[in-house]
């Protein structure tokens, strides 16, 4: 760069900068960032900015100049937003079957259909991995319920639930159960339970029918009108403000041409908000990848044709409807403390934040483990669930390696990049795509989430969107 000719080290901290909309980005390790013009960058590099400028006060207080920086202030920054590094697992993901009653086309899980109750999860299981949960020394938990179709072991599901909930009183820990479900085995008397027991129940919705039920198949039935119908129900019988009732969307290849129409789906459905998913090449989506992939370029255009509707529809005042993928990065971007979305962190949630067990007991350092397991290859088991078995499951080499690998210091592209205060890697993908547990170059998922932030911080510049974002990161997840 023609810049760095002139570049005065002593009169700037450190950075890391890209070409964003026309000018410069720069952002640091505690995630302050700062857009400037070409003119302006070309100062900030030679050290000419004028102090007592309001550009040179807000470099100057985001610990972008020498001299003497706010240590003190950014280095509180920065362990709020890392707080992370010294919690333990909080989220546990509890596999109830590998029986579903749909047949996916991008299914990650490794289901086997609606036969095969040999692959329930027990309650003597259940209990096992109820006693590993409750060993975690955190304080406040989050028990997510998967499948398969978790409802279709509807016996075991009921027990872990109120089991949970008399442990939860017992031990004193405030614990979240989510479930994650089609709805197609739901009833009334089923959901007015989950809804006693404070159970957030989120489902499927890929868009408009047609769509919906194209990439989610369920041989003699309507998986779209089944979802819909409870998802009304849910909403009507739920407290205001509840957050059940939640739903995500995996965009398919077919999916690409129809961000409008699934923005309007979800507005007129009345959703809140709109999780925006790309597929990763786990389980049935590897296999067909041909025909429900797309390249990351692809992906990016969809998601900023589908959020610069979603901005259009709430500046016009026609719908409040969050985008939550944006809403996590502007979490991570505009917040003093960091979301914990465990896809995104420096080290990634693998072991560390997150633990996902089995119906059979086994227990893997993520759900990404889990589902390369169900491949056949089971690399990232950590071992099985039961007391007294907490400590060498979090301390056992793989969650060491997973930890190590997915340090973004040492990931040479991530290391120089100006996201990195805001983003992460994950080694399961990179096993998975490249047969090591380290980043490569081209990486989708990299190019996914460049494409992603590029987007965000583009749109940051405009004064009424940067308005609407705001609103958004302070917002609560649904």
């Amino acid at each position: 760069m023609k810049s760095l000719n002139a570049f005065n080290p002593e009169k700037t901290g450190f950075f890391r900068h890209r070409q964003v909309a026309g000018g410069y980005l720069i952002t640091n390790d505690p995630g302050n960032f700062a857009f400037l013009s070409e003119d302006d960058f070309h100062g900030f590099l030679a050290g000419r900015l004028k102090a007592g400028t309001p550009l040179h006060s807000r470099l100057s207080a985001g610990g972008f100049l020498g001299g003497e920086p706010p240590l003190a202030a950014l280095s509180a920054k920065w362990r709020q937003k890392n707080s992370f590094l010294f919690g333990s697992p909080g989220l546990h993901i509890v596999v109830l079957t590998k029986r579903c009653n749909h047949s996916c086309l991008y299914c990650q899980s490794g289901s086997l259909g609606g036969h095969g109750k040999k692959a329930d999860m027990t309650k003597a299981v259940a209990r096992r991995v109820l006693d590993t949960i409750f060993s975690s020394p955190a304080q406040s938990l989050t028990v997510e319920f998967q499948g398969g179709e978790p409802l279709l072991n509807w016996p075991v599901l009921s027990f872990m639930v109120a089991a949970i909930g008399e442990r939860s009183k017992k031990s004193g820990k405030q614990v979240t159960m989510n479930l994650v479900t089609n709805l197609s085995a739901m009833t009334a008397a089923r959901l007015a339970f989950l809804l006693k027991h404070r159970v957030r129940l989120c489902t499927s919705l890929d868009g408009p029918q047609k769509l919906h039920n194209l990439n989610r198949p369920f041989p003699g039935g309507n998986s779209q009108a089944g979802a819909v119908k409870w998802l009304k129900a849910i909403k009507k019988k739920s407290a205001p403000g509840a957050g059940v009732g939640d739903a995500l969307l995996t965009v398919t290849k077919a999916a690409l041409p129809q961000w409008k129409a699934i923005v309007d789906e979800y507005v007129r459905l009345g959703m809140a908000g709109i999780f925006i998913r790309f597929l990763n090449p786990f389980g049935a989506a590897k296999r067909v990848w041909g025909t429900v992939g797309y390249s990351a370029g692809e992906y990016v255009e969809f998601y900023k044709k589908a959020l610069d509707y979603v901005v259009e529809l709430n500046l016009s005042g026609k719908s409040r409807i969050v985008e939550h993928s944006t809403r996590i990065l502007l979490v991570k971007i505009l917040g003093d403390a960091d979301p914990n979305y465990l896809d995104l962190r420096s080290p990634c949630g693998a072991g560390i934040g997150q633990i996902a067990y089995d119906y059979d007991g086994r227990v893997f350092t993520c759900d990404e483990g889990r589902m390369l397991a169900a491949m056949g290859d089971d690399a990232f088991c950590m071992g099985s669930a039961g007391g007294g078995k907490y400590n060498s499951l979090v301390s056992s080499p793989v969650v060491r390696c997973m930890a190590t690998a997915s340090v973004t210091d040492i990931q040479v592209t991530c290391s120089s990049c100006v996201y990195k205060p805001y983003c992460g890697v994950c080694p399961v993908y990179n096993y998975s795509e490249h047969g090591d547990l380290f980043m490569h170059q081209p990486s989708y998922r990299c190019e996914i989430y460049t494409g992603m932030f590029d987007h965000v911080f583009r749109r940051l510049k405009n004064k009424k969107v940067r308005g609407l974002f705001e609103a958004w990161a302070k917002s609560k997840p649904a």
